[in-house]
């Protein structure tokens, strides 16, 4: 048998090899399809271009590129899963017939020119170890435990610093730098590049789900009181209603009833206002952010008004995050309220929070003097604040937060019921 015939079986095995293996990383069932004929069509073609045509060395880094994009066409995942489970596959087709490698060397020794054979074999040998072991080494817990971003960076760390050194090893070893181990360092270092990237994007997500959990157990406490205060007013509502009719019978005409029925009404709907939070909100988290920002409020005798219609659904940033917006301009609002000296001045607050067709809209706005534009414009710079100096952090903050969303934020003033409101309206693009 022909070297040439030989390589080109052995390419053929290492890719079924390969194949096979990938399948069993994503979890699925190995089918040759048009994918993997141009895959192995791919690969005979730049081994044979590399051995016969004398193609460079480096163009055998094109076969790892094909094999990628294989993994990714079929399998059709995530870039980051395509690209483990490839490296975990390509990593059995390397080390698995090397260890079966030497064992066949070594017994047919000293015969030494039929050491192509022998590789054959040790692919054949690996394939069929794969396939006869695939019910009791399951390569997809492999893949599920490599995916784990920490301990993935852990490996592929160790396994990128292993490869740049033998790699180093080589240059220095041998004193000339090949177009072959100039490409495979560049792999080492993209993926590198890659294991740091995913490394910072894990880093952030946690952070985000420290916030996500901060945010949650703050504002659980405030929702669990507002269920209770509903069930106390649905406990005292009988009693109410009781006294409305009772006041039939302790009135002399009927303008005196219309009158105290009116005034007795309008103190149960009053103090029924922080329960609609729970029939109008669809999300624990912003009805109880909203209640405690309504019992705060309370204290300074500022009156919120509010409008929800959003569902936890609808939210495509983190909670945390529009919770956070949220928070700044309501705490600027009251305090700009708290501020105005006038005692005869309404203080009320407007806040509403929609789900569009866009993504999200919040207004919060505030009663208020009119502002000239040219003040307004300031508003947001950080330090900047019509309070007095070293003030303005929270809207400037504000102001990041939004932009990192790719929304916009806007302030005008509205006239509302015959009063100016300063209002603050942000447009969150999903």
């Amino acid at each position: 048998m022909s070297n040439g015939l030989i390589n080109n079986l052995k390419v053929v095995v290492e890719l079924f090899l390969y194949m096979y293996c990938l399948a069993e990383f994503f979890g699925r069932k190995l089918k040759v399809g048009i994918y993997a004929t141009v895959l192995i069509i791919i690969n005979l073609f730049i081994i044979a271009g590399i051995n016969d045509l004398r193609f460079p060395q480096y163009f055998r880094s094109l076969c790892y590129i094909a094999m990628f994009l294989y993994g990714l066409l079929y399998y059709g995942e995530s870039i980051k899963l395509t690209l483990v489970n490839c490296f975990l596959a390509a990593v059995i087709v390397f080390l698995l017939p090397f260890f079966l490698y030497l064992p066949l060397y070594y017994i047919f020794y000293p015969r030494y020119e039929y050491a192509d054979l022998y590789g054959l074999l040790a692919d054949i040998c690996g394939f069929l170890l794969i396939i006869f072991c695939r019910h009791k080494i399951k390569l997809k817990y492999l893949s599920d435990f490599c995916t784990n971003r920490s301990k993935l960076i852990f490996i592929a760390t160790v396994l990128i610093l292993c490869g740049l050194g033998f790699e180093l090893y080589q240059i220095v070893d041998k004193r000339i730098l090949t177009g072959d181990t100039y490409f495979q360092m560049v792999y080492f270092v993209l993926f590198g590049l890659f294991i740091i990237y995913e490394w910072q994007k894990s880093r952030m997500d946690v952070e985000r789900k420290k916030a996500q959990l901060e945010m949650n157990r703050l504002y659980s406490d405030a929702y669990d009181q507002l269920i209770m205060l509903v069930r106390e007013r649905q406990h005292d509502m009988k009693n109410h209603i009781n006294a409305i009719l009772s006041m039939i019978y302790t009135t002399e005409d009927f303008d005196e009833l219309k009158a105290k029925q009116t005034e007795y009404c309008g103190y149960v709907i009053e103090q029924n206002e922080k329960t609609k939070l729970v029939l109008s909100s669809g999300n624990p988290l912003i009805a109880g952010f909203l209640y405690s920002k309504m019992r705060e409020a309370d204290i300074y005798n500022i009156a919120i008004d509010y409008i929800i219609g959003i569902e936890e659904t609808e939210i495509a940033i983190p909670e945390y995050e529009l919770v956070e917006m949220a928070g700044v301009l309501l705490d600027n609002a009251m305090e700009a309220l708290n501020n105005i000296s006038d005692e005869e001045f309404i203080r009320k607050i407007y806040f509403s929070i929609k789900g569009t067709e866009d993504g999200i809209a919040l207004i919060v706005a505030n009663t208020s003097p009119v502002y000239e534009e040219d003040m307004t414009k300031h508003f947001f710079e950080s330090g900047y604040s019509s309070k007095g100096q070293n003030r303005g952090i929270g809207l400037s903050k504000l102001k990041r937060l939004v932009k990192d969303r790719k929304g916009n934020i806007m302030v005008y003033n509205e006239f509302r019921n015959g009063m100016n409101y300063l209002t603050f309206e942000i447009k969150l693009l999903k």
